[in-house]
């Protein structure tokens, strides 16, 4: 039985007060019921007398919308084709994908965040062009991460063994060969999609609307989607950096870099729900930036402030700016 045009619309505003809270929930009990907030906003008020910490924690605010406006343009230059979006409507759907984002296993909740601004009758098409964009970052992880690796290998490993240097060689061309072959896949995505096409059985018809959306995409466009992922991911690097500086650790930008792309190269491959993500973030920072350090106890405390701070900044802030938009979710919508 189809619901009425009134039923549909009180679920809607039923659904969005439902997502405002769960992400209210989420960000009070990530940030205030932690165990160490309480040290955490002293260390905070004590630091912020300093002139010059305040001046890197405006930096690193700063950048915040920098990161999010680069992800906002990726997701417009894909989703225009299938429905043209403004870029300030861009930015206010991305910026609620993220307080879906809080709630959802691995961040899923985005996906269908931003989609459900949209006045499509299908956001299944959008959700694919949306996985898309994500891909790209996650490439852009993977190309940092592994490159850093072999850097990290060299640096942080003791292998004096002969064999080792022929072993790292062949670790190189690997990675290399790997990074070029995930670059060429990613673009030469509507090829393999229109492969697909092509064995999928011709009845169904639903699929190969799906395909034909991914088809349409320009190689053009992809790269520039890539590129942007790239930069992005450069963007939250350099806050991350600036807040491991601003909270006392003294390391080059070079080996900070380094050691930040293998933290986020293995936070990627570890399945989370955001309430745990801060936690496992903090851990694995703590257990690659601390290595290039002496004394590994004394920089544990200073590593989880900035990972803490970085997540309210990049994430909680952005999730609280995205519930001024939640009004534009649309989830129960027309028959197609």
């Amino acid at each position: 039985m189809e619901l009425s045009a009134k039923v549909k619309k009180s679920l809607n505003i039923g659904l969005r007060i439902l997502v405002a809270l769960m992400a209210f929930l989420f960000i009070y009990r990530q940030v205030f019921l932690s165990g160490d907030f309480m040290y955490f906003s002293q260390s905070i008020a004590e630091k912020f007398r300093d002139v010059i910490f305040r001046a890197e924690i405006l930096a690193v605010v700063i950048m915040m919308p920098l990161n999010w406006g680069l992800e906002a343009f990726k997701w417009q230059l894909l989703i225009e084709y299938i429905e043209k979006v403004r870029y300030l409507n861009a930015v206010r759907s991305v910026l609620t994908g993220i307080s879906m984002s809080l709630f959802t296993p691995n961040r899923v909740g985005e996906f269908f965040g931003r989609v459900f601004t949209l006045k499509l009758n299908d956001p299944f098409k959008g959700v694919l062009l949306t996985i898309a964009g994500s891909i790209s970052q996650l490439l852009a992880t993977l190309i940092f991460g592994m490159l850093a690796m072999l850097v990290f290998i060299r640096s942080y490993t003791d292998f004096t063994e002969s064999w080792f240097s022929y072993f790292y060689a062949g670790i190189v061309i690997l990675v290399l060969l790997v990074c070029v072959l995930m670059v060429m896949l990613f673009l030469r995505a509507p090829l393999l999609s229109a492969g697909v096409h092509s064995v999928i059985r011709p009845g169904w018809k639903r699929i190969h609307e799906y395909i034909s959306v991914l088809q349409s995409v320009r190689r053009s466009t992809l790269l520039k989607v890539l590129l942007l992922s790239l930069s992005r991911y450069i963007v939250f690097s350099t806050q991350f950096y600036i807040l491991l500086r601003a909270f006392g650790l003294d390391i080059p930008f070079t080996d900070a870099f380094i050691l930040i792309s293998m933290t986020y190269f293995v936070v990627t491959a570890i399945p989370t729900v955001a309430l745990i993500d801060l936690g496992i973030r903090g851990s694995v920072a703590i257990f690659f930036i601390s290595m290039y350090f002496t004394d590994k106890s004394l920089v544990a405390a200073s590593i989880l402030y900035a990972t803490t701070l970085i997540w309210i900044i990049n994430l909680a802030f952005p999730a609280l700016l995205g519930l001024l938009f939640i009004n534009r979710l649309t989830i129960i919508r027309k028959n197609s």
